[in-house]
């Protein structure tokens, strides 16, 4: 077993410093947001891989020319909104 050789400087190593109840409440909003970011990075996701997927379908089994322009926008917005979340690319109100 290792000897404890931490120094002090004589004071009380019972205190560390700071408000146990406000570094709780803290850290529970944080994992809080960040729980809540992750899901709706998920949701996101789904919704523009669900985008992407009716795109592609509308394009393979269009008959005219409009639907197949249709499921090519379909599948932009898809990837514009997977890319946005992931932050590859900025969201559309930063363009403006």
């Amino acid at each position: 077993m290792v000897p404890n050789s931490r120094k002090t400087d004589g004071g009380d190593l019972s205190d560390p410093g700071f408000d146990k109840a406000a570094l709780y409440t803290v850290v529970r909003d944080a994992v809080k947001d960040a729980l809540l970011d992750v899901i709706g990075t998920v949701l996101l996701l789904g919704i523009a891989f669900v985008l992407v997927i009716a795109g592609i379908q509308a394009v393979f089994s269009s008959i005219s020319l409009e639907t197949v322009a249709i499921g090519i926008g379909v599948v932009a917005v898809g990837v514009y909104l997977a890319a946005a979340t992931l932050e590859i690319i900025p969201p559309i109100r930063e363009w403006l």
